[in-house]
């Protein structure tokens, strides 16, 4: 009898063991509540087309358990929305879409951190040309046109962009040094106000993403001038490079999916399996990747880290030139 009930004690115990064991597992399974995307620009620019699109194909797809909410927090040129992110260090249902902003931050004194030392990069998943874009109505057909116009009048001629000391702010001053001109730089809080600005003719140039502009180039009311990349685009041949016109500067824009630091090793995996279920996609490939005229890539964990790595002095460069280094 004394057996039998050592044995039964011994059954209890382990079944209670069993279900603690689930506990923790069922606590450690990710994502358990609704996840926080946050797009750190204003709504209609390029890094919220990014992450709405990545969270629709996730939501079509049924890949994610939760909901996946998207939240712009724009203001600051970007620093409104990754300070957020990096006070968020250890939640893991807070993500935010990527710009070289999580490396250019720290090095204006915007941010207290970078993609180093403050948060978890998932994944890079695309890199984006920037172009200079007009609406049709312009005098400016070429981008030599636009050139000779700004060398007849300096500083008069205004280019829209997206946040002061940005990739578009640094566009436009590369684009002044190699061209020998001078112009206004007009700072708005995301690539759609830069696109509504230039089709309501209040700026003469925007600088531009493929995906802010191409529903305007596809009706035929904008046309890209010049792409500052090192050959033209696969997709559009017809847009010369500004280095083949003899204005030689090249400039480029990462896009990605960061979290907080100290995100919980599970919640890194399901986010980087998701994402590349994302990136494998077709309406990814043809809608967002092809249509956009961007270069796929799936960077994540060091290669990741060591592209980012790699802009550090781009930066530091551009933005002294910019007088925007931190004192």
């Amino acid at each position: 009898m004394l057996a039998l009930r050592l044995l039964s004690v011994s059954v209890v115990s382990a079944a209670l063991l069993l279900a603690s064991s689930g506990n923790v597992l069922a606590q450690a399974k990710y994502p358990s509540k609704t996840v926080e995307v946050v797009v750190p620009y204003a709504p209609g620019g390029g890094t919220d087309n990014l992450m709405r699109m990545i969270t629709g194909i996730m939501d079509e797809n049924k890949w994610a358990p939760v909901p996946m909410n998207v939240n712009n927090r724009a203001g600051g040129s970007g620093a409104v929305g990754f300070s957020y992110l990096i006070n968020k260090k250890g939640d893991s249902h807070v993500v935010a879409g990527a710009t070289p902003m999580i490396v250019s931050g720290k090095i204006e004194g915007r941010l207290p951190g970078n993609h180093r030392d403050s948060m978890t990069i998932l994944m890079i998943v695309a890199i984006d040309e920037l172009m200079l874009s007009v609406r049709n109505e312009s005098p400016f057909k070429t981008i030599d046109d636009f050139v000779n116009a700004a060398r007849a009048r300096p500083g008069m001629l205004t280019v829209g962009g997206t946040a002061t000391y940005s990739e578009d702010h640094i566009f436009t001053h590369l684009f002044e040094q190699a061209a020998k001109i001078k112009v206004k730089y007009v700072p708005f809080n995301s690539g759609g106000e830069v696109t509504a600005a230039l089709m309501g003719g209040h700026i003469d140039a925007g600088v531009m993403n493929p995906n802010e502009i191409v529903a305007q180039i596809e009706a035929k009311k904008a046309t890209n001038l010049a792409v500052a990349a090192r050959k033209r685009m696969t997709d559009a041949a017809d847009v010369p490079t500004f280095a083949e016109k003899g204005y030689e500067f090249y400039w480029e824009q990462m896009r990605g999916v960061v979290g907080p630091a100290d995100m919980a090793p599970e919640a890194v995996a399901w986010w980087q399996d998701a994402l590349r279920k994302v990136t494998a996609n077709k309406k990814w490939q043809e809608l967002y990747i092809k249509r956009n005229l961007l270069t796929p890539t799936a960077w994540v964990g060091e290669e990741a880290n060591k592209y980012l790595d790699g802009l550090i002095g781009k930066y530091e460069s551009a933005l002294g030139a910019l007088g925007a280094l931190k004192k």
